[in-house]
């Protein structure tokens, strides 16, 4: 097998755990750093040596219509850390 047969096989099988919700090496989000991550390629393979895979992943995730379950757990845990920090300060700036 070629490297580039190798690395497109990669991708593929990163790009179906990815939309399945099963990521092992990214945060499961759908962008082509965490399908670079996911396939452990360089993410210049995606946006130069494989545009057609790259823009396939794409196709597929404008056909979900949404984000993964894993992104949108991420998005929540993010909105819940920003009110924590946003109460921190404000305790802080009470205390001073």
């Amino acid at each position: 097998m070629s490297p580039a047969t190798d690395e497109r096989d990669r991708i593929r099988a990163a790009m179906q755990r990815i939309l399945t919700g099963r990521p092992e090496h990214s945060n499961g989000a759908l962008t082509v750093v965490a399908l670079a991550l996911e396939a452990q390629v360089p993410r210049n393979a995606l946006t130069q040596r494989h545009p057609d895979l790259r823009n396939e992943f794409y196709t597929h995730v404008r056909e979900r219509g949404g984000v993964s379950d894993t992104e949108a757990r991420l998005r929540a845990q993010i909105v819940t850390l920003k009110q924590t920090i946003a109460n921190k300060n404000e305790e802080l700036a009470r205390l001073r």
